[in-house]
C-alpha cells in the first residue's frame, strides 16, 4: 500500500520528510517510515428535518433530467456504431420506507459542539442518500479515481466515497488524529486494526493507496467516532441527495445491483438487491429497497 502526504510548501521545507452523480488494513506503511501513523508531522432533507413535499418534487425533477439525458445519438434501435460496444444507462434509486425515527435523528453533538448527522437522512419520498451501489459489469465505467474525504467541525464529509485511493484533507484549526481501518468486504465486514492518520495543520493532505475490492472506514478520534466509508470496489457508485445514482455507458444486458447503507449512529448496516436489463441506447430505471 503506497502512502504519501501532501502538505503546504512551508510544511514540506520545514519537515523535510513529509511525503505525500445526477442519479448515478491491512493498510500498510507509514507516511514517513518512522512510526505507525500516516502523515506524521508532515431530494432535500427528509422527515427528520421537517421538510415539505419539495423533496419529492426534487426527486421527480432529477428523474426527468436523467430521462432527458439518455439519448446518445446512436444508430436506430441502439445498435453499436463505428465498432463501439452497445451501451445504455442505468438509473438506480435506493429506498428505505418508514425509516425509524431513531435512525433519522441526530445522536447528539460532536466535540466541536456541532450537531452530529443522523444515521440516515431520507427524502420525503424515502430516497436514501449516501448509499453505496455496486453494479456488476460496471467496472470499466467507474474508472480509477481518488476518494476524497475532508475533516471539518469534527465531522467527515462525504460519508461514503469510492476510489482506488484515499486522500484525507484537514480543514481543522488544530492538529487532528484519525484512524483508517480495512473492514473487509460487504459480505464480511470486520473491525480491522486501526492505522493512525495524522493531520497536523489545516490544508494538510494524506493519501493512501487502497487494496482493490476492500471496504475501509475512516474514523475520528472520539469514543463514539464519526465515520466515513470508502469502497475500493469496481463498479461502485454513491447515491446523491435524492437517493439516486446514474450509471452511464453500461454494456447492454443484465446487471445485478447491490445497495448498501453503512452502519453508523448505533444503527446496523442495511442491504438491498436487484437486477436490471440495460438496452443499447436506452435508460433503464431500477428501485432497490433496503432490508435488514
Amino acid at each position: 500500500m503506497r502512502i504519501a502526504a501532501i502538505a503546504p510548501v512551508v510544511a514540506v521545507v520545514a519537515a523535510g520528510a513529509c511525503s505525500g452523480k445526477p442519479r448515478a488494513e491491512d493498510a500498510h506503511g507509514v507516511a514517513r517510515g518512522e512510526g505507525p501513523g500516516l502523515g506524521d508531522a508532515s431530494d432535500a432533507p427528509g422527515p427528520a428535518a421537517g421538510s415539505s413535499a419539495a423533496g419529492a418534487a426534487a426527486g421527480d425533477a432529477a428523474g426527468a433530467a436523467a430521462r432527458g439525458s439518455s439519448s446518445r445519438g446512436g444508430a436506430p434501435g441502439g445498435a453499436a456504431t463505428s465498432g463501439r460496444p452497445a451501451t445504455g444507462d442505468l438509473q438506480v434509486r435506493v429506498e428505505w420506507a418508514d425509516v425509524p425515527v431513531a435512525a433519522r435523528t441526530s445522536p447528539g453533538r460532536t466535540r466541536c459542539n456541532t450537531p452530529r448527522a443522523p444515521s440516515v437522512a431520507p427524502t420525503t419520498t424515502w430516497g436514501i442518500p449516501d448509499a453505496l451501489i455496486i453494479v456488476d459489469g460496471a467496472g470499466a465505467t467507474s474508472g480509477a479515481r481518488a476518494a476524497r474525504v475532508a475533516l471539518a467541525d469534527c465531522a467527515l464529509t462525504p460519508r461514503v466515497a469510492v476510489g482506488d485511493s484515499l486522500a484525507v484533507t484537514s480543514a481543522a484549526d488544530r492538529p487532528a488524529k484519525l484512524a483508517l481501518r480495512k473492514r473487509g468486504t460487504l459480505d464480511h465486514l470486520a473491525d480491522g486494526p486501526a492505522l493512525p492518520v495524522m493531520l497536523p495543520i489545516a490544508g494538510h493532505t494524506v493519501t493512501v493507496a487502497l487494496d482493490p475490492g476492500a471496504i475501509y472506514s475512516l474514523e475520528t478520534d472520539d469514543a463514539d467516532p464519526e465515520l466515513a466509508f470508502v469502497a475500493a470496489t469496481a463498479g461502485a457508485f454513491v447515491t446523491d441527495a435524492t437517493g439516486h445514482a446514474l450509471i452511464r455507458d453500461l454494456p447492454a444486458g443484465a446487471h445485478a445491483v447491490t445497495a448498501w447503507l453503512p452502519p453508523r449512529g448505533g444503527q446496523p448496516a442495511r442491504v438491498g438487491h436487484g437486477s436490471a436489463t440495460v438496452a443499447a441506447g436506452d435508460l433503464e430505471e431500477l428501485t432497490v429497497r433496503l432490508t435488514k
